[in-house]
């Protein structure tokens, strides 16, 4: 009965918001007079270093008192400050997953019911709900939309091996086709100085991002898919419409067996498993990769700007996609969206807001929703790193005399909150100097994968609060266990074949089948 006194009591003061005589309805500033609203987000810097919120307050006249703190530190943090009910108005980022939304919106009343609030006073937030799909994923069992989507066009296949074109030309080599002709190039890698810098011991034939490694995703060369990344369903995969567990699957096992022999070459990254994402950046920014998992190589290479031949031939192509080998009949690869991605957990309103901060705040969502806004948030300020050339298409500004001090204040993780909900457009921008849009890195990959990608999940919201606890308890622990497994045996702390048999049986003992099931519910599969 609380829970639905709070639902309706916040629905009633909601649908109908009185006039504020300091608050503007449409257009902007939204407020006539400075405003402040707090949110709580995960992130590494200083706020006075996120230099679009400086942007964004000198177009609304709202200023957002951020609370940042990394990841670990902060889902501690909010942790505590829900306990103690003193939270802030906003609680966004990767903080939230979809047990915290049910528990927290439908059940407590702690978050804010939107929709009303949406349809209202942010028109660009409603347009988003009205992509297909869109609205009934954000929608939870009670009918309530508690969160802001976060929309985004994206690849279909995004994170995935980039292979380097400069030292296979510079080797003679050929681009790999199957898993042992990728062996084969590492090898070559590692022993014929393929950086060419006069040390044929500091090339690192095979690496990965350590926030996105998912290694899980290439077993896929062997016909099973076992991505455990950006995921309601690590490990699992969609099987002619039916959801399978694929962390246990023979298949699974060979690509284990393979990399395993990789790592003992000396073909991967010693510090594979344990460095984190500045370490990584920084040992391709000296030329040391040969083959690395990222969303693109823009993430850890530059040195394509190196004034060489080889290097000029390629410009920001030194790196492409490394092609989905054939460990089998048959190989496939991990699909990531259909060419748009939705994340819902990225922003919720709490009860800390009156009807007027709600009101105040949902707008200042929706200003960043614009091309504008969302574009600037990713790519820089307008006039600074990139200027408007028309709707929906912009051009990077000449970037050639920037000191590190300056690509640093302008890098994509300094400028923003970059978990923050927005609706990234189709739109395009050009490199510097470039006229007319040419067909993107991105769209050239989906291409050369889109014969292998698999089906993709579709975004749900389990059936009951039960399923919800029971499975992020069985999940915490099978995601753990299969993610130790897999550096234990690729590292060779541990041997695969000799621990196959009890490791499949601990999944059980872990409780998978009964996972499987919550999942199938979720899925619509099981009555």
């Amino acid at each position: 009965m609380k829970k639905l006194a709070l639902v309706l009591a916040a629905l009633m003061v909601f649908a109908s918001v009185p006039a504020m005589a300091d608050f503007n309805e449409t257009g902007l500033p939204i407020t006539n007079e400075k405003t402040t609203f707090s949110l709580m987000i995960d992130d590494s810097g200083m706020p006075e270093d996120k230099l679009i919120y400086d942007i964004l307050e000198e177009q609304t006249n709202v200023h957002v008192e951020l609370n940042l703190a990394p990841y670990q530190l902060q889902l501690e943090r909010m942790g505590i400050a829900l306990n103690a009910g003193d939270y802030n108005d906003v609680i966004a980022g990767w903080l939230l997953g979809t047990k915290d939304v049910l528990d927290l919106g439908m059940n407590q009343g702690v978050f804010l019911p939107l929709e009303d609030l949406i349809a209202k006073y942010a028109p660009n937030i409603q347009e988003v709900l009205e992509i297909p799909g869109v609205r009934a994923s954000m929608t939870l069992p009670d009918g309530h939309i508690y969160t802001i989507p976060y929309v985004v066009s994206e690849p279909e296949a995004t994170f995935k091996p980039y292979i380097n074109q400069v030292w296979l030309e510079r080797l003679g080599l050929e681009m790999p086709k199957t898993p042992e002709d990728l062996k084969n190039v590492l090898i070559a890698f590692r022993d014929q100085d393929a950086n060419g810098n006069g040390d044929p011991s500091d090339e690192i034939p095979f690496s990965g991002d350590p926030n996105n490694l998912s290694l899980g995703m290439l077993a896929g060369w062997w016909g099973v898919d076992a991505n455990s990344g950006n995921s309601d369903y690590p490990y699992f995969a969609l099987v002619d419409g039916k959801i399978q567990f694929n962390a246990n699957k023979p298949e699974y096992k060979q690509f284990i067996e393979f990399f395993a022999d990789l790592y003992a070459e000396g073909l991967i990254d010693p510090e594979i498993f344990t460095q984190d994402l500045e370490t990584w950046k920084a040992k391709g920014r000296q030329d040391l990769y040969g083959v690395s998992i990222a969303y693109g190589p823009g993430d850890y290479y530059d040195n394509y700007q190196k004034e060489t031949p080889e290097y000029e031939k390629y410009g920001e192509n030194a790196f492409t996609a490394l092609p989905v080998l054939a460990g089998c009949e048959h190989p496939i690869y991990h699909r990531n969206s259909y060419g748009v991605t939705l994340f819902r957990t990225q922003a919720a309103l709490t009860d800390k807001c009156d009807e007027e901060k709600a009101a105040i705040i949902i707008r200042w969502f929706d200003n960043l929703f614009t091309n504008d806004n969302s574009r600037q948030s990713s790519s820089g300020p307008l006039g600074i790193c990139i200027e408007k050339l028309g709707e929906g298409l912009y051009r990077e500004l000449d970037k050639s005399d920037w000191d590190d001090a300056k690509n640093e204040k302008y890098g994509w993780g300094n400028i923003f909150t970059q978990s923050m909900p927005r609706y990234y457009h189709n739109d395009v921008v050009l490199g510097f100097g470039k006229t007319e849009p040419e067909k993107s890195f991105m769209d050239i990959c989906d291409e050369l994968y889109a014969p292998y990608l698999n089906e993709h999940f579709p975004a749900v919201w389990a059936t009951s609060e039960e399923d919800v606890n029971r499975a992020s308890i069985l999940a915490t622990d099978i995601n753990a266990y299969v993610k130790s497994k897999i550096a234990q045996w690729v590292s060779g702390e541990a041997d695969v074949n000799a621990e196959w048999d009890e490791y499949c049986a601990q999944l059980e003992r872990y409780g998978l089948e009964e996972l499987t099931e919550i999942h199938r519910r979720a899925l619509g599969e099981v009555e």
